[in-house]
């Protein structure tokens, strides 16, 4: 196909390609028969759409042909308006849009080189749009009527209605089927139409290039190929041929050449030239560069070396100061610290680069280790000379100001001396301490060891005197013998039994109780109750003694462990280098962090070694402790108790702190003192188990009954400031417990003993005792407030209610004994019968009545009183004010009994209008004369 040039609007443009479409279409009816065509025909204004070429722009113009053969430009559109047109598929909704005539879908002639992909174009009118099918009718749905007297059961109505609906939906299915059928053919008909509209546009293209049309698509197009190569090779030579000037220019492009080539060379040798010249200057260059990091290397090693040099060298003066300076005052301690610290500071240094293995540089260094060794042993030597030399000062100050004393006068109160002047000497060599701590760990460890080996002997010295101070008060209680401690059980009694209960020296057992109840509230006051000169003033002054001596030794030891950890750095948060040590002190700062207690370190090992130096130090402290308290103890076994409390107060005290010496030196001695107590306490139970009494006399209050009170006052004056739950407390509480079951089943047993007969005389006397001991046990403990026994006095009150009711009833049978046999009975008849029936009764009836009350007139009955009176003051002591308590109760029994028995006549004899020979009244008066008459 060959390529024209047309001009249009004055520009040359290049036809690529021509396309023929018709606006304005109308179909005519296929039926009709036009010019003898078959088919539908096509009736439209034709117009041709042109695309050419101009440099690189490609446009695209809609033309008309006129009459004379000529074409006339429409419109224009450029190839990115093109592009901008929205392509619309026809055979995407069929319904939508109308089907276009055949003519209107062109199609490119097949196998033409010059075919190009067209776009669609939009067309300037369309075909009138057939109109959309009507849509299938739908079947209506056939309504079935249900007469109210149908009889059609449920299931069948079911059935029809399912079978309806699925012939609906079987015919619906059928029309969609058919209109997918319709579309299919309307379908085909567009593409047959298509098919045809782009023949005839070939057929046309190449009536207007005079050709004819062929079946052979390939020898067309073999045919074209060959025109065009003919076409352009005769208008290329047409074009050389044309132009003359076309060999002047060739000649003169061989002269270019040859010149080119010229230069050529030329360029070549001065190209090897200017490398040869680069070669040097880059040679010259490295040299240079070379001179360069030569001298930069230098001045480098220069000033490292400088570097070094001043990194290393410790003046000659601080190497002097370590070796000869004095050590006697804080500002000479100050003075070597600092230049202590500048060797420290180059014997750490950390040099890079391989400057630490020079031979200069260990030369050096170990020069500086030799100062730094020798400057260790000065310390060594100087700290070791101090411990001495302070330890002797202290020796001997302490012999000239002791004087000579009385050792038989026991001291009132216990100063144990803190070593003041020893701690503000050596307080300011903390910083020599830590160098060795740091430099020197093994002159550390024996530095450390020497100091509490040098202390050891000034502390011995101090506990000596301390247990010197405390021991008097033991060998006073000791000199007075156990026999006249009361408040101690003891196997036999000196004094005779009946005096025991009834004997006018017990006023002084009174009285001791008294002393020692005030000593009880003395203790809770805070007053010390007695005279020193007293029995209860050497008790408790004995007691103050111990916990004096305990308050001073823990002091002692918590002070010294301070100050030691202070000295050797072993404190919390204590520096862990010579470089970050504190100031120097002339003295220590503040003494009473000295004896405050501190947090526990969480080192271990370090926790160890600071026993094991105080356990140096303090060597002879827990045994001299143990032989006071075991001193002690043979005195007044009591003693235990206070001295337990004592300790444990102070364990409770430092509990949780850094002081486990202290600690440990206390849990030993509180085992030791409990395993005291409970020997002593398991002594005092074999002695009342051991108690006997004899059946032909009769006995008061027990001898252990008499004593317990004592006893329990003893151990809460000892254990009067101890928490409600301390060891010392239950320690307590349990002996208190074992005793007084103890007692019980002594007495128990001793009761069942005197009754083996059973005769009412001798369980009489069972009464009795358990109301003396009861009552004797229940009046000291509540008088003495011992609320800790409170569930022991409730069960005496109990005990004692109960025996004394019994006793009671037995007593008051002798002066109304049958009085009280004729209203039992009749009480007992009651039960039976009616009140009107007992006067029928043979043993019981009027006469009966009379009879027993004739015989116990008024006189007679205060007879009987005075007989029972001497009766009861027989039984009962008047020490404890147990008389006037029975004989109280004796009388309200009387009184009770009257009215009972006053009741049953009104109720039984109501119509002989008798009564008692005595009345209450006569009663009351009977038996306040009788205790008026004992008293005076």
């Amino acid at each position: 196909m060959h390529t024209y040039t047309y001009i249009i609007k004055g520009a040359a443009e290049k036809l690529l390609i021509h396309l023929k479409v018709f606006e304005d279409v109308k179909q005519t009816d296929p039926s009709a028969k036009n010019n003898g065509a078959k088919g539908p025909q096509i009736v439209g204004k034709p117009r041709y759409l042109c695309l050419t070429q101009k440099r690189n722009k490609i446009r695209l113009y809609k033309t008309k042909r006129n009459q004379n053969g000529a074409f006339t430009i429409g419109k224009s559109w450029s190839l990115d308006d093109i592009k901008q047109i929205e392509a619309i598929d026809p055979e995407s909704d069929p319904r939508s849009y109308p089907s276009p005539p055949p003519n209107m879908s062109p199609e490119r002639p097949k196998h033409s080189p010059l075919s190009q992909p067209a776009p669609t174009l939009p067309v300037a009118s369309r075909p009138a749009p057939s109109p959309p099918a009507a849509p299938a009718p739908r079947t209506p749905q056939r309504a079935v009527e249900i007469s109210p007297s149908t009889n059609i059961q449920p299931e069948r109505r079911e059935r029809e209605r399912a079978r309806e609906i699925k012939r609906e939906r079987e015919k619906r299915e059928k029309q969609a089927q058919q209109e997918k059928e319709k579309m299919r053919k309307v379908a085909e008909m567009q593409e047959k139409m298509a098919e045809k509209a782009s023949l005839m546009n070939v057929e046309e293209l190449l009536a207007d290039f005079n050709w004819k049309t062929s079946g052979n698509a390939a020898a067309l197009e073999k045919r074209l190929l060959g025109e065009l190569h003919a076409l352009e090779a005769a208008n290329v030579h047409a074009i050389i041929q044309s132009d003359e000037r076309v060999r002047s220019v060739i000649d003169q492009i061989d002269a270019a050449l040859h010149e080119l080539d010229s230069m050529d060379s030329w360029l070549l040798l001065y190209s090897a030239e200017l490398n040869s010249m680069g070669d040097d200057i880059r040679e010259i260059e490295s040299q240079n560069r070379g001179l360069q990091i030569l001298a930069q290397n230098q001045h480098s090693l220069v000033r490292e070396l400088d570097d070094l040099l001043n990194a290393i060298t410790i003046p000659r003066s601080c190497l002097d100061s370590l070796k000869f300076d004095p050590m006697d005052t804080a500002e000479n301690v100050e003075q070597i610290q600092s230049s202590a610290e500048k060797v420290q500071q180059v014997l750490k240094i950390k040099l890079g680069d391989g400057m630490q293995n020079m031979k200069a540089v260990q030369e050096r260094m170990a020069v500086y280790n030799s100062h730094s060794n020798n400057f260790s042993a000065r310390i060594f030597d100087f700290m070791k000379s101090q411990f001495d030399k302070q330890v002797k000062k202290k020796n001997q100050k302490a012999v000239s100001s002791r004087t000579p004393s009385n050792p038989r006068k026991p001291q009132q109160t216990l100063v144990a001396m803190p070593h003041t002047v020893i701690e503000n000497n050596l307080i300011k060599y903390q910083g020599f301490s830590l160098w060795e701590k740091e430099m020197e760990p093994r002159m550390y460890s024996e530095l450390q060891r020497y100091y509490a080996q040098t202390m050891a002997p000034l502390y011995e010295q101090d506990t000596r005197e301390l247990i010197e101070s405390v021991r008097p008060h033991y060998t006073t209680l000791r000199n007075r013998g156990l026999d006249e401690l009361e408040y101690i059980f003891k196997p036999e009694e000196s004094r005779p039994v009946r005096a025991l209960a009834y004997g006018a020296n017990l006023r002084s057992e009174d009285s001791r109780t008294n002393r020692y109840r005030q000593m009880l509230r003395g203790s809770v006051e805070g007053v010390i109750g007695g005279g020193a000169a007293s029995i209860d003033g050497d008790e408790r002054a004995a007691d103050d003694a111990f916990a004096q001596l305990m308050a001073q030794g823990t002091m002692l030891v918590t002070r010294e462990q301070n100050f030691m950890c202070d000295l050797f750095q072993y404190s919390q948060g204590a520096p862990k280098s010579f470089l970050e040590r504190g100031h120097v002190y002339a003295q220590v700062p503040n003494t009473n962090e000295l004896c405050g207690r501190r947090e526990k370190p969480r080192d271990i090992k370090m926790s160890k070694k600071i026993i094991d130096w105080m356990e140096i130090i303090f060597e002879t402290l827990e045994p001299s402790i143990v032989s006071l308290l075991e001193y002690g103890v043979k005195s007044d076994p009591t003693q235990t108790a206070s001295m337990l409390a004592s300790v444990e107060f102070q364990n409770d005290k430092w509990l949780g702190s850094d002081q486990d010496f202290l600690l440990r030196l206390c849990s030993s001695l509180m085992q030791r003192l409990t395993r005291m107590f409970e020997r002593f306490v398991s002594d005092q139970l074999k002695i009342i188990e051991d108690t006997k009494v004899s059946t032909k006399k009769r006995r008061g209050i027990l001898p252990f009954f008499r004593t317990f009170p004592l006893f329990a006052l003893r151990l809460e004056v000892a254990a009067a400031n101890v928490e409600p739950d301390s060891q010392t407390r239950q320690t307590v509480n349990d002996a208190y417990e074992k005793i007084i079951n103890a007692m019980m089943s002594s007495l128990d047993s001793i009761a069942r003993e005197t009754d083996q007969t059973g005769d009412d005389k001798e369980q009489l006397n069972a009464n009795i005792m358990y109301i003396e001991n009861m009552h004797h046990f229940h009046h000291e403990l509540r008088s003495n407030k011992l609320h800790v026994l409170e569930k022991w006095i409730k069960y005496a009150k109990s005990h004692y209610d109960t025996s004394l009711n019994a006793y009671i009833k037995v007593v008051i049978r002798r002066p109304l004994g049958k009085l009280l046999e004729f209203f039992e009975g009749v009480d007992n008849l009651m039960h039976t019968s009616t009140p009107e029936e007992v006067q029928f009764h043979m043993n019981y009836n009027k006469t009966q009545l009379r009879k027993v009350i004739a015989m116990y007139p008024a006189k007679e009955i205060k007879k009987s009183l005075e007989q029972l009176y001497k009766r009861v003051d027989k039984h009962f002591s008047e020490e404890e004010g147990l008389l006037q308590v029975v004989w109280r109760g004796i009388q309200e029994e009387f009184i009770q009994q009257h009215e009972k028995m006053e009741n049953l006549i009104q109720k039984c004899y109501p119509d002989t209008r008798l009564h008692l020979e005595f009345s209450i009244d006569d009663l009351l008066s009977m038996m306040s004369e009788l205790a008026r008459k004992v008293h005076l």
